[in-house]
């Protein structure tokens, strides 16, 4: 949202991250098309909502085009808040991150972060609850041991379950393919072949990677061992989005002329994950297979007692969250 507001060098180093060598029209259509197709998703099976709010101090705005234009692609419009009433703003920002995420995560924002300075504001938020196309029994969850490190260790609720699952490995990695109910969603769990090797895989894990974990692998039989857990947070994005190469829009140097009449620049980028990993999910449907293989072919071993990545991937282009599990 904030690449609409953005000139200059502001803007050059947005696109650069965003779209590379798409256009600027290309951009917006795309991300879109990205945004209409995850931001409100909720039917028996599971439940999607990944929202976003942009808010400016009352009476910056500049050009009221792009407001109209944050209505048009993004479904979104501006927000406004005053600093004098600080309070008021917190909690309605607070009754919007609750709404969003089911009521999970109540506080986004500290009173203390807004102060006479503050003159814009990005927040984002990601819900996601699903049900398993092939579900855990809960009888088979058990007490298990989970290995931080070689020398630290957690006990764990650890799901349990033999099945059909695509399954995909190569030298550094063991990939398996978990479907939700309608199968447009999956999680991808990527665990390294190499005992607490987690970190060597996220430095040398390349696009090319993932593409290959989404499209290859084989119907396998797989003995599954996964933690039962639930993830909640809240994160800035300030520090991550300065490493891919976005730092003018954090500075007093920032373009936002499109925006407003006044030098302003991006303070924090407040993003907010809930997801829940259980034997379920959220409805209620038949023990089923995930996919059909040769029964008589090998059972691999995919046991998550050590950290692990985890994705939910939609359509197979889109990873709509993606975190680490291993405390």
């Amino acid at each position: 949202m904030i690449y609409l507001a953005a000139n200059g060098r502001t803007k050059q180093e947005l696109h650069n991250v965003l779209g590379g060598t798409a256009s600027e029209n290309e951009l917006r259509v795309h991300f879109a098309k990205l945004l209409g197709n995850m931001a409100n998703v909720e039917n028996e099976n599971y439940t999607l909502h990944l929202a976003n709010r942009f808010y400016l101090q009352q009476g910056l705005l500049r050009k009221r085009n792009i407001k109209r234009t944050l209505e048009l692609y993004y479904n979104e419009s501006l927000h406004y808040f005053e600093n004098g009433r600080k309070h008021e703003f917190v909690k309605e920002v607070d009754e919007w991150i609750s709404s969003e995420t089911n009521s999970e995560i109540t506080e986004l924002i500290a009173g203390n972060s807004i102060n006479q300075e503050t003159k814009m504001l990005l927040l984002s938020s990601i819900y996601f609850n699903g049900t398993w196309l092939s579900q855990f029994f809960p009888q088979g969850t058990r007490e298990m041991n989970f290995y931080i490190s070689e020398n630290k260790l957690k006990k764990v609720p650890m799901m349990t379950q033999t099945n059909y699952f695509y399954y995909y490995e190569d030298s550094s990695a063991k990939v398996v393919k978990l479907p939700y109910v309608d199968r447009k969603i999956e999680m991808l769990l990527i665990m390294p072949k190499k005992r607490f090797g987690l970190l060597n895989v996220l430095r040398n894990l390349t696009g090319n990677d993932l593409l290959r974990y989404f499209y290859h692998g084989a119907p396998r039989r797989v003995e599954l061992r996964l933690p039962k857990f639930e993830l909640i947070g809240k994160r800035d994005l300030k520090e991550t989005l300065q490493k891919f190469g976005i730092t003018h829009a954090f500075s007093i140097s920032a373009e936002f002329t499109k925006l407003t009449f006044i030098t302003i620049f991006v303070n924090n980028v407040m993003h907010a994950s809930s997801i829940a990993v259980n034997e379920k999910g959220t409805g209620s449907v038949a023990y089923t297979g995930a996919c059909s293989g040769d029964p008589l072919s090998a059972t691999e071993e995919f046991i998550a007692d050590q950290p692990f990545l985890f994705a939910i991937v939609h359509d197979r282009t889109t990873i709509s969250f993606a975190g680490q599990f291993g405390f």
